[in-house]
């Protein structure tokens, strides 16, 4: 197994990157991580022959638009995912750009036939010890009632084969649990959701029960998803400052004693860096992107969900799921 790991173009410092590579190809005999980049900076962090390096001159930038970034031919985040498409390297890894990575893979990579649009699945974690899929994420502006829908068959595919659930419970976000709640898109995507017998669909999901684990799967267009996700971050983090400010203060020097045991639980339960990165769904060839200021244990988990993706043959598996039964043609 071949990892393409785009290893530039993000907010932290390329060790971080480089550390994690490290760590997780010890762990694995079977797997070759393939470092895309500036190969001057990159030896300047690794021994001689320690990992394949793929040397990219030009890097895509945060500021970059997608079509700057198709342009940069010689960038690492386009050679990246090219040494996919190219069948040198069975999946790819970055945390550069968001917008700029979807538009390389949709572009060099395309969709899986019978997908209308590509969809990133977040992780959340639950007051339950388990994890809630949300998709789409960020790689879609605007979806329509039907994007919706693939997206839960797709996901409900991947919960199945990836993470081991016998029959996910699959939601829609929306503002109220009612019918009538929502745009025409959640009412289409509703009717085509309890339609299909073999989704196990649990209606309207309200945001402020995003992280008690009712449902398995959270569908949503990108923005409305994008704007949920970042929501439930920034929050957990304003908590967790509100706790460690209030532990300062004077007279408070107990409280830590007397918690110390619940917090390491919140702290555990609620460590987004143990699930950091976020699977494109629907492309023809396993895509991992993660956090742009990931450290070395975002990395880590991040290539741990891009290995289990390539092992567990995810992207074929949806290919004949998506069309059994229907050939070639679309399964809608």
């Amino acid at each position: 197994m071949k990892i393409s790991f785009d290893i530039m173009g993000f907010d932290n410092h390329i060790n971080e990157a480089i550390k994690a590579a490290r760590i997780f190809k010890k762990k694995h005999n079977d797997l070759s991580i393939i470092l895309v980049g500036q190969k001057n900076e990159i030896n300047k962090y690794i021994k001689k022959n320690e990992f394949d390096i793929c040397d990219c001159p030009d890097i895509v930038k945060m500021t970059d638009s997608p079509m700057t970034a198709m342009r940069k031919t010689k960038s690492s985040m386009y050679n990246a995912i090219k040494l996919v498409d190219d069948n040198y390297a069975d999946g790819v890894l970055s945390a550069g750009s968001t917008s700029c990575f979807v538009t390389i893979s949709y572009l060099l990579l395309k969709t899986i036939k019978g997908v209308t649009k590509p969809a990133f699945m977040s992780f959340l974690p639950t007051t339950k010890n388990k994890i809630t899929g949300m998709l789409d994420v960020g790689a879609n502006k605007t979806c329509s009632g039907l994007d919706l829908y693939i997206f839960a068959k797709m996901a409900n595919i991947y919960f199945k084969v990836i993470e081991g659930y016998t029959n996910p419970k699959i939601g829609i976000i929306n503002i109220g649990v009612e019918k009538n709640k929502g745009f025409e898109y959640h009412h289409i995507a509703n009717e085509k959701i309890s339609n299909d017998k073999s989704l196990n669909y649990l209606g309207f999901v309200e945001p402020r029960y995003v992280l008690n684990g009712y449902a398995d799967i959270l569908i949503s267009d990108g923005y409305s998803g994008n704007i949920v996700l970042k929501s439930v971050e920034g929050a957990l983090k304003a908590i967790s400052t509100v706790m460690h400010s209030s532990y300062k203060m004077p007279y408070n020097w107990l409280a830590p004693v007397f918690s110390f045991f619940s917090l390491q639980k919140i702290k555990k339960t609620f460590d987004y860096k143990k699930r950091a990165g976020a699977i494109v769904l629907g492309l023809t060839k396993p895509v991992v992107k993660t956090h742009g200021s990931a450290e070395c244990q975002q990395f880590l988990s991040s290539l741990d969900l891009l290995y289990r993706i390539i092992k567990n043959d995810i992207c074929n598996k949806l290919k004949r799921e998506l069309t059994k039964g229907h050939g070639n043609k679309k399964f809608i």
